[in-house]
């Protein structure tokens, strides 16, 4: 498999936990991401269809609502719906929903693995800056579960 594989984070900057995708990112970006690593950003999932289509495999980091919040959640696409799970969206096209359409638009495009990296959130409030304590502290424990799936990756033949 060729290309870099990419992580990406999912979030809206003044949503609070709802951005908890993007600050994995910048915990990654500071830690120093490992090489052949592409960290990205997406403020809903529509903007994800032309982000998956890679050969390479490809992480998504996203708030997920569930209880109790700050817990780190790693799960495949189809578990999101089949889970009873929600992403935040405020543009009708949940994460689950955006990989299904990509792989229907462009099956041999789309990356054939994903995973998804999810923290657990309450409903968010309106316009509330920062991650609430128990988010925030889920953020080094995300950004460690998605080195170890990518180290793990890395160490399987068709992803080397």
């Amino acid at each position: 498999m060729s290309g870099r594989t990419r992580v990406i984070g999912l979030g809206q900057a003044a949503a609070g936990d709802d951005q908890v995708g993007l600050a994995v990112i910048e915990h990654l970006r500071e830690r120093g991401a490992p090489d052949g690593v592409e960290l990205l950003t997406a403020a809903e999932p529509s903007a994800l269809l032309p982000l998956l289509e890679t050969p390479a495999p490809v992480v998504l980091v996203d708030a997920v609502l569930a209880a109790p919040p700050g817990e780190v959640l790693v799960l495949e696409p189809e578990e999101l719906e089949q889970r009873g799970l929600s992403t935040m969206s405020t543009h009708g096209l949940g994460v689950a929903q955006a990989v299904a359409l990509a792989r229907v638009l462009s099956p041999a495009a789309v990356s054939p693995s994903i995973r998804i990296i999810g923290v657990s959130i309450s409903p968010p409030g309106r316009f509330q800056q920062g991650l609430s304590p128990d988010v925030a502290a889920a953020v080094p424990r995300a950004a460690e579960h998605i080195l170890r799936t990518l180290t793990h990756w890395s160490q399987e033949p068709r992803h080397a």
